[in-house]
């Protein structure tokens, strides 16, 4: 009896211990969560306390110069790079991880199309698999920008695209995306970077075909302007 007794006692101890261990395994994945969270509510105050802005960066010889997030966790390139279309200047931000979880596009490019604004965002939405929450403008001196927020609740994605209608067929798009599902400081990034941003019609720039010609072929940007000069 004595031997059925303590077999009977070992199997609740280890049936106990179990129980310890299995509560002990929760507890720590409840931290692991609680600590992920901290960082992820860090990050947004950060990003929402101060969002701070790189000088102006200019585009040679277009009249446009845009300022890009720069600080706290942003970290401009606070250079256009020349691509198929037109150029580009990029911001990301990664702060305590290796991979952004926001970042900002801006975009000179040529309109190669003449798509009507609604099917614009309706094709970005498509692009992210998201859906369309909110479309409205915001004005800067002359320039008008019509953007849509479009989020995908499934990955946590918050995507705004803003375009305005330079001359010349000439667009300059602005994109924000990030995935901490906070639609405020996606829509505050992108309003600092219209807001800040200044354009002035190039006058030397006399006709599209010289606008062509410099997004073609940006190193005959100086010779054309300098004829442009001797032609005034």
């Amino acid at each position: 009896m004595q031997k059925k007794q303590r077999a009977i006692s070992i199997t609740a101890y280890m049936e106990k211990t179990y129980d310890i261990r299995k509560i002990g395994g929760d507890k720590i994945a409840l931290l692991g969560l609680f600590v992920v969270s901290l960082l992820i509510a860090r990050i947004i105050v950060v990003s929402k306390s101060a969002i701070l802005l790189s000088e102006p960066i200019t585009l040679t010889d277009t009249g446009l110069s845009v300022s890009m997030p720069d600080g706290n966790g942003w970290k401009s390139e606070k250079k256009w790079r020349y691509y198929e279309n037109g150029y580009s200047l990029r911001s990301i931000f990664a702060l305590g991880s290796k991979n952004p979880s926001a970042e900002t596009h801006c975009r000179y490019v040529k309109a190669t199309e003449t798509t009507d604004l609604q099917s614009l965002f309706e094709r970005k939405a498509f692009d992210v698999k998201g859906e369309i929450v909110k479309v409205d403008q915001i004005y800067k001196d002359t320039l008008t920008f019509d953007w849509a927020l479009i989020e995908n609740p499934k990955i946590s994605l918050i995507f705004i695209f803003g375009t305005a209608k330079l001359s010349h067929n000439r667009r300059l798009n602005i994109e924000v995306q990030q995935i901490m599902n906070d639609p405020e400081m996606a829509e505050l990034v992108f309003k600092q970077i219209v807001t800040n941003l200044n354009f002035e019609e190039n006058q030397l720039l006399v006709s599209g075909a010289a606008y062509d010609i410099i997004t073609k072929f940006p190193e005959r940007a100086e010779c054309i302007l300098r004829t442009n000069k001797m032609l005034q």
